[in-house]
């Protein structure tokens, strides 16, 4: 059978050099598997997985050599870890996977597959048209009983409300680019942004690249306060903001966090992540903000106590891959993922334990259907609405935006 091949684009590796040697190997394996040397085949994906955990086409590889190779309990274990990524491929048509066939876990896994696969509703709150700007994160100000969207495309943000056409808040100003992550602070005067210079955003300089901002305007008057930019080589995707004032900005990148503190109001790092995390993304805060919980696209969620500072992997049951996870919001001791790195897309609370460090269930809340790429939310009185599909799949391959005639939609979801 044909072995599953790298996506290039996909393939996020923060160091060349490093993707240039995971990109040798992996094809040392293929060459390998062809050879029907399917020890060294497993042994390639394997080393590979241990690199950069959990991307889809090295996990699959990985559970067919672990088939070939005699190991059956640990093929069917990365299978099952490898269907809660990605639920659409047709492994059971896969020569590879024959000396697994009549085992009783690897029939649990082809139900697994069809719950996986099957439509879990978006509870639908409000509709319009796909705006040309391209929305990835939103606010919701009680004041003005309005949400905000930050647009990719423009730079622009747009204020929706009930009944009325959508309408241009604030349009983009210099060092200003995709607006990627959107916050009111705790009084309810401030709004904040986070912009990004990525391919998508329409214009963009080549000097521009990689350059990043922060935001923060006057949610009354409208006018932008302050901006606080810094040089090229980062992806600003979220922020979040405390009780004290302080804003706080994950850097997909360099995966640090960064912060602008109310006492200094200097953009500045608050912690360095690297070390630990792959691909920084959604930030949450606890109810008492002791503790910060932050998702690694690549590789789960991450506790980070906001006093030493010191993170943690959240623990999680097997029937649990927290793959994918973009937006990322607590809500009575559980965290809700916004999970669009899977296949389909899914939104899914977990619960937490009493600590918090420890997943002790979940349940999806949405799947596959109309959901299309879920991104960023908002908690509004005790109740979570989110973005249900930003629509990152109307790019084609030379960067245009046809969306089409669609709707976009938020959902919504009441706390238990």
């Amino acid at each position: 059978m044909k072995r599953l091949r790298l996506i290039p684009i996909l393939f996020l590796v923060s160091i060349t050099a490093a993707a240039q040697s995971i990109r040798d190997i992996y094809q040392e394996g293929l060459k390998a598997y062809d050879e029907k040397n399917y020890k060294v085949f497993k042994e390639k994906m394997y080393t590979i997985d241990t690199l950069r955990p959990n991307y889809p086409p090295v996990v699959y590889n990985l559970a067919g050599g672990y088939a070939l190779t005699g190991e059956i309990d640990k093929s069917i274990q990365t299978l099952r870890k490898y269907i809660l990524m990605d639920a659409t491929q047709d492994f059971t048509s896969d020569e590879d996977f024959n000396s697994l066939k009549g085992n009783a876990d690897f029939e649990n896994i082809i139900r697994m597959q069809k719950e996986l696969t099957s439509e879990i509703p978006v509870n639908v709150v409000q509709e319009f048209p796909i705006l040309k700007s391209h929305s990835e994160c939103i606010t919701y100000s009680k004041k003005q009983n309005a949400f905000f969207l930050g647009g990719v495309r423009d730079g622009q943000i747009w204020k929706i409300t009930e009944e009325k056409e959508p309408e241009v808040w604030a349009e983009s100003t210099e060092n200003s680019w995709a607006v990627m992550g959107l916050e009111i602070s705790k009084d309810g005067k401030t709004l904040w942004a986070c912009t990004s210079g990525m391919d998508n955003f329409e214009g963009l300089k080549e000097a521009d690249k990689g350059k990043v901002s922060v935001l923060k305007y006057d949610l009354k008057k409208g006018n932008l306060l302050e901006t606080f930019a810094i040089p090229a080589n980062h992806v600003f995707g979220d922020m979040i903001t405390d009780s004290q004032g302080n804003a706080f900005i994950s850097d997909g990148v360099e995966n640090k966090l960064y912060w602008v503190s109310e006492e200094k109001g200097e953009l500045e790092v608050f912690t360095d992540l690297d070390e630990s995390i792959f691909n920084l993304q959604g930030l949450t805060f606890n109810e008492n903000e002791s503790v910060m919980y932050l998702s690694d696209y690549i590789d789960g969620i991450y506790k980070l106590d906001m006093t030493s500072r010191k993170l943690e992997k959240l623990a999680v049951p097997e029937n649990v891959l927290l793959k994918g996870i973009d937006g990322l919001y607590f809500l009575g001791n559980s965290l809700i993922g916004l999970h669009n790195g899977t296949k389909p897309n899914r939104v899914i609370r977990y619960q937490l334990n009493d600590v918090g460090n420890t997943i002790i269930s979940k349940e999806v809340i949405a799947q596959a259907g109309i959901l299309g790429e879920p991104t960023q939310g908002t908690i509004i009185d005790e109740e979570f609405y989110f973005i249900a599909n930003s629509p990152w799949g109307a790019y084609d391959r030379e960067g245009n935006f046809t969306p089409g005639d669609g709707k976009a939609i938020i959902g919504k979801l009441t706390k238990k």
